[in-house]
């Protein structure tokens, strides 16, 4: 009497229809209809081939009836069951989901990573784990349930929380907050130049760059403000414009970064507006590159760095090009703003537009970002 289970090398999770199984010997993703999904169900190693046929034959066309044991038989063969009488050692599913998403595998890591996580469903981690990749892979709602399942394990979790606000569809917040964007950099920072710079191809920083250049020329020994100076990689592109550069970020662990570049002559840990709001100097120039994607309502920064502004000095700064206007929390956590209330906005806040431009900003996940690069001045400036 045969018994078959499924494969000790096959790993499954609900699709659209039926099953998603990615089996690790064949490096093979197989997309199950919903009969083959029972069976593989069915074939966890306590039933007969004749007990199982007699669960699905009633399921099928009476055409098809008499051929159950037959179908059951060619999953078999396919490679996705087994009929060894024991089981064999279970496999890391994490630890092969890791491997497979390094590989650019991300429908495999994701098959992989719901299996752990359906395995050992008290592991936050897992959950948020299965949460990225899913919306790496457009799964909305399978993203919003393991992020779920992950603020209910861990409900202290601020980035978690934060991105179901948008995959909820909840009124977006004004900005992240603090609690979010610490720790989302205490996670990020021991990878973040090689993340940045190697796989998504980052331009802030020069795009910027070349911004500043153009409106201000050479002028040099400049007092310069970097809001979210994260580990320096925009302050190294203008430090040789600079007479005195100051830092500031959020994030003690990416402070720690731009303390080892050496190109700061201060940086201190703090949130950029309320930072802002204290201090009592001027500045030539106030760039935060990439800083502001995490703030939709940009009011309170804007009006706060236009009061720190040299009367012929610049803000310069990158966010990410939206549709939605004035500005949209995306499933990612981040802001997208449409160009054109900017201009508005600059205006209620006694600036003006320098310059707006629209770009290439970096890569994620395979497909391009657009950002905006801005430049505003005090208003009625020659």
């Amino acid at each position: 009497m045969l018994i078959p289970r499924l494969k000790s090398s096959l790993f499954t999770c609900p699709g659209e229809e039926g099953l998603l199984a990615y089996d690790s010997l064949s490096d093979r993703v197989h997309r199950l209809n919903p009969v083959a999904s029972l069976i593989c169900e069915l074939c966890d190693g306590r039933r007969s081939v004749e007990e199982i046929a007699s669960i699905v034959a009633p399921l099928l066309p009476e055409d098809q009836r008499r051929q159950t044991e037959e179908l059951i038989m060619q999953v078999v063969e396919a490679g996705l069951l087994e009929t060894s009488p024991a089981p064999a050692p279970m496999v890391d599913a994490a630890g092969l989901a890791k491997q497979l998403r390094a590989q650019d595998k991300l429908e495999a890591a994701y098959i992989c990573q719901f299996h752990a996580a359906e395995r050992d469903p008290e592991d936050a981690n897992l959950w948020a784990t299965l949460g990225e990749l899913s919306h790496i892979l457009g799964r909305r709602e399978q993203a919003r349930a393991a992020y779920e399942r992950c603020l209910s394990l861990r409900p202290y979790d601020a980035e978690v929380r934060h991105l179901l606000i948008a995959l909820r569809d909840e009124q977006a917040p004004p900005r992240a907050d603090n609690d979010c964007i610490q720790q989302l950099y205490e996670r990020f920072s021991s990878f973040y130049e090689s993340n940045m710079l190697e796989e998504l191809d980052y331009q802030a920083p020069q795009r910027l760059a070349a911004l500043i250049a153009e409106l201000m020329g050479e002028r040099a020994g400049l007092e310069v403000l970097e809001l979210g100076c994260g580990s320096g990689l925009a302050g190294a592109e203008i430090r040789g414009s600079c007479a005195h550069l100051t830092g500031i970020d959020l994030s003690s662990h990416m402070l720690d970064l731009a303390r080892e570049r050496g190109i700061y002559d201060a940086l201190e840990q703090a949130e950029i507006s309320a930072w802002l709001q204290a201090c009592e100097g001027s500045f030539d120039l106030i760039l935060a590159c990439d800083s502001l994607i995490y703030f939709g309502d940009l009011r309170e920064v804007m009006a706060a760095a236009a009061s720190r502004l040299a009367p012929d000095g610049l803000f310069v700064f990158s966010l990410e090009f939206g549709e939605a206007a004035p500005y949209r929390l995306n499933d990612n956590g981040r802001y997208s703003h449409h160009p054109e209330p900017l201009r508005a906005l600059a205006t209620d806040c006694g600036l003006e537009v320098a310059r707006l431009e629209q770009g290439y900003l970096r890569m994620e996940y395979g497909a391009e970002v657009e950002g905006l690069f801005v430049a505003l001045r005090p208003a009625g400036r020659e």
